[in-house]
């Protein structure tokens, strides 16, 4: 039977600190020392007797646990050290687990990680929200739990349940490790191999013939132009859609015009370097290789993105993998491929990327030249991205008759 919060409370103040121990009084928190060899002490905690007030009673009671065992204070004085370190509490005091999310941020944005917004928001964010939610009701009061309620919210997404163990055991280490949360909020990894449910499936994403592909650009360039050459560049160079945003025209070392990218997707500690482009043709249902002259057409402004609106009319447009789903998912063409090819295979917007890597294998290039082009390790493209499709499998079996 799951703990009450008051359980898990008292229990967390007393993990680590003999004799030391947390009741109601009259509804407001209760701090006592008592035991054998131990001189008695009590004194009132400046908050509620309520479960939304726990954590940042913790964070109070292991500072003022801290001043008592570094400096011999007694309670009253060491909850006054900690109160006056500002003349208003401090950020800890007042948000309490709030304040741990932002430090959790701040850590994955600007130290090795260094995520970007959009990252932390598709990636973190949902997962940290639903954490929060959960710790104001009190109804849980170890890590263990707090996974258990969290993982509730996607019954029938691993993928997503699997995000949530990463997103909450992260959340909870930076807890314990530097706001001095219980250690009973860690989580472990038997928690997460027995809350987490299966793995997802995998599926096999789309990629897109190479005639399917040319259809589809004439499709949507027909309407929209701009969106049109958004299509043709992923799809000519194999971009991430972020891509779009750091690529210019350069002059290489034979004296040529090649688009350059200056993007460094950040991994973990590592970072893809800078790197040059390079196109790979669509082959039409006549044989003939298909190319548009991008760099050239950039360098003299006749290669356009699409603009923004209102305050950014007329400025180009950053463009990521939200912004480009956000348009293809409109478009009939996407629709009658999802209708079509979904759920079996995967239709997203990195199926250009992909289809760049399943036409650069056929053509005989090797791994290690398509990565220093598309900007990936090479465990990476094994494991992430499709590189045959039944028809090229064929293709190339046919060669031995």
């Amino acid at each position: 039977m799951a703990k009450s919060w008051e359980e898990g409370f008292q229990s967390a103040v007393k993990v680590g600190r003999r004799g030391w121990t947390v009741t109601n009084n009259g509804g407001k928190m209760y701090l006592r020392v008592r035991g054998k060899d131990i001189q008695p002490q009590r004194v009132n905690l400046p908050y509620e007797w309520d479960a939304s007030n726990q954590g940042n009673a913790l964070l109070l009671i292991n500072k003022i646990y801290g001043l008592v065992q570094s400096e011999d204070l007694t309670l009253k004085k060491a909850l006054q050290a900690s109160l006056k370190q500002s003349s208003v509490p401090s950020r800890r005091l007042k948000k309490g687990w709030e304040n741990i999310a932002l430090s959790l941020e701040h850590l994955r944005k600007t130290k090795v990680h260094q995520c970007s917004d959009y990252t932390w928001d598709s990636n973190w964010k949902p997962f940290i929200s639903e954490a929060l939610r959960v710790l104001k009701t009190g109804k849980v009061s170890d890590g263990h739990g707090l996974l258990e309620a969290c993982l509730d919210k996607w019954q029938d997404f691993p993928s997503s349940r699997f995000a949530c163990c990463l997103a909450l055991k992260n959340f909870m280490e930076v807890a314990v490790s530097r706001h001095g949360m219980s250690g009973s909020w860690l989580i472990s990894q038997n928690s997460i191999k027995e809350l987490r449910g299966r793995k997802a499936d995998r599926r096999t994403k789309f990629t897109f013939e190479d005639s399917e592909l040319l259809n589809f650009i004439d499709s949507i360039s027909q309407r929209n132009p701009a969106w049109g050459n958004v299509i043709r560049t992923l799809s000519l160079y194999g971009l991430r859609p972020i891509e779009l945003n750091y690529i210019e025209p350069r002059v290489n070392s034979v004296g040529e015009l090649q688009l350059w990218c200056s993007y460094k997707k950040v991994s973990g500690p590592n970072k893809t370097p800078e790197r040059w482009l390079e196109p790979v043709p669509l082959i039409d249902p006549f044989g003939n290789k298909v190319s548009w002259p991008i760099p050239e057409l950039m360098k003299t402004g006749l290669w356009a993105f699409p603009t923004g609106k209102l305050e950014n009319a007329g400025k180009t447009r950053f463009l990521n993998g939200r912004y480009v789903l956000n348009f293809l998912q409109y478009q009939p063409e996407w629709q009658a491929l999802k209708k079509q090819y979904e759920p079996a295979r995967h239709v997203r917007p990195v199926s250009f990327r992909d289809s760049w890597i399943v036409r650069a294998t056929r053509m005989g290039i090797a791994a290690e030249f398509q990565c220093q082009a598309v900007g990936h390790g090479l465990a990476a493209h094994q494991t992430a991205y499709e590189k045959t499709t039944h028809k090229t499998v064929r293709e190339a079996f046919s060669k031995i008759q």
